[in-house]
């Protein structure tokens, strides 16, 4: 059975007094809570991030990021784009 791309987890956004974000590959909320295990799963596997691109525009201006946080490193990159169907198939229950 093949994976629904749009349900894996590919960004884990951290912002004070909030929860962590979930999103998809297209930047898309899928929850807005981790879990303990996602969280060191990408604290392990890599380095904070800002979103100050423009391709994290929708989402920042969705939940109301200023600039001053859009600045900050906050997200991780969960998918390197080499995972195999099983590991990202892992990824999604985490």
């Amino acid at each position: 059975m093949r994976i629904d791309r749009h349900s894996v987890p590919h960004y884990l956004v951290i912002r004070t007094g909030c929860a962590p974000y979930v999103l998809n590959a297209d930047r898309r909320l899928l929850r807005r809570e981790a879990s303990r295990q996602l969280c060191a799963f990408a604290k392990a596997r890599g380095k904070l991030t800002s979103i100050e691109d423009v391709l994290w525009d929708s989402f920042a201006e969705i939940e109301g990021f200023s600039m001053t946080e859009r600045q900050c490193p906050c997200f991780y990159t969960l998918v390197q784009g080499n995972e195999t169907e099983h590991q990202l198939r892992l990824l999604t229950t985490l």
